[in-house]
C-alpha cells in the first residue's frame, strides 16, 4: 500500500482555521453505493441509535433539521467501507497530529426536501461528544452534490481556538453559537459555504463553529460523517459513548470493540 502523506500546508491550514475542505475524495461509484445503502436505511426506518429508548428519534422537530441514524457501519457494508476508508482515516490522524486515530461514530444525515425542513442552527459539535481534551474531527462527506440550495456546511474559520463553549438547541431557531459568541463581545469572521460534488468532503475540528441551511430543493440532501478520536483523547462519561458507556472506565481511554483503531497505531 502506498504510504499517504498529507501536505503539511493543508495540516497547517486545518490547524489554524479548525476545517478543510477536498473535492472528489471519493469515487461517483462509491457515492452510488452508500447512497444504496442510506436509502435503504430510510426505507426500513432504521433506529436513530441501536438499543436506544424508541430507537433515539424523540423529536419530530429534530427529524426536519435531519433524519440521523448513528453507526450505520455496523448494519452496512457500504458504510463500513467508508467508516473504515484507510485514506480518509489517515487523512484524519495527521491533520489532527496524532499517533492514532479511533472511529467514535459515523451518522448519516438525511435533510429531508421543501417547506418542512429547517436549518441547522449555528452550533459546535464538541459540547456533546463525552471526550476531554477536546480534539476530535469530523469528515462530512456529501452524498449528493450539495449547495448553499440544498445544506451544506458552513464553517466559521479559527473559531475553534475558542475551545468548548456551552451547547445549544438543534431545534430552537433562535438559538446560535455565533449569536451568543457575539453577545459576550467577541467578533465572529465572515462564515465560508461548502458546495462541492458528490465524493467531496469537509474535515472540521470539534469546536469549528458550523451552520447547514433549510433544504429548498425538491430531493433530499444525504451526507455521510465519520467522526474520528485522537489517541490523547479520554471518555468523560458525561454522555452516552455509542453504545459503549456502561463499558467504559470515566477518565480512561477510547479502548472499546465499537471504537476501532482506524489509522495510525
Amino acid at each position: 500500500m502506498t504510504e499517504i502523506v498529507v501536505d503539511p500546508a493543508e495540516i497547517e491550514f486545518f490547524q489554524n482555521n479548525g476545517y478543510i475542505q477536498y473535492h472528489d475524495f471519493f469515487s461517483p461509484e462509491e457515492m452510488a453505493s452508500l447512497r444504496q445503502a442510506l436509502d435503504n436505511a430510510v426505507a426500513s426506518e432504521r433506529e436513530r441509535i441501536r438499543g436506544a429508548e424508541m430507537g433515539g428519534r424523540f423529536s419530530e422537530d429534530y427529524e426536519r433539521v435531519f433524519n440521523q441514524m448513528v453507526n450505520l457501519w455496523t448494519d452496512y457494508r457500504q458504510a463500513k467501507e467508508i467508516a473504515f476508508d484507510s485514506r480518509l482515516g489517515e487523512y484524519a490522524r495527521q491533520l489532527s497530529r496524532c499517533k492514532h486515530v479511533r472511529i467514535y461514530h459515523d451518522h448519516a444525515m438525511i435533510k429531508p426536501p421543501g417547506q418542512e425542513s429547517k436549518q441547522t442552527n449555528w452550533h459546535q459539535d464538541a459540547p456533546y461528544w463525552p471526550m476531554d481534551p477536546v480534539g476530535a474531527l469530523s469528515a462530512w462527506i456529501a452524498v449528493d452534490d450539495v449547495s448553499v440550495e440544498n445544506g451544506c456546511l458552513h464553517f466559521v474559520p479559527g473559531t475553534h481556538k475558542h475551545g468548548r463553549l456551552d451547547p445549544i438547541s438543534l431545534t430552537d431557531e433562535d438559538d446560535s453559537v455565533v449569536d451568543r459568541f457575539k453577545e459576550q463581545g467577541y467578533e465572529a469572521p465572515e462564515p465560508v459555504a461548502m458546495p462541492m460534488r458528490a465524493g467531496g468532503l469537509t474535515f472540521h475540528h470539534g469546536c469549528t463553529f458550523h451552520y447547514a441551511g433549510p433544504n429548498r430543493t425538491d430531493k433530499p440532501r444525504r451526507a455521510f460523517a465519520i467522526i474520528y478520536i485522537p489517541d490523547y483523547t479520554r471518555f468523560t462519561g458525561s454522555h452516552d459513548a455509542a453504545g459503549a458507556a456502561e463499558e467504559m472506565e470515566v477518565g480512561g481511554p477510547w479502548e472499546h470493540a465499537i471504537h476501532p483503531i482506524v489509522a495510525g497505531q
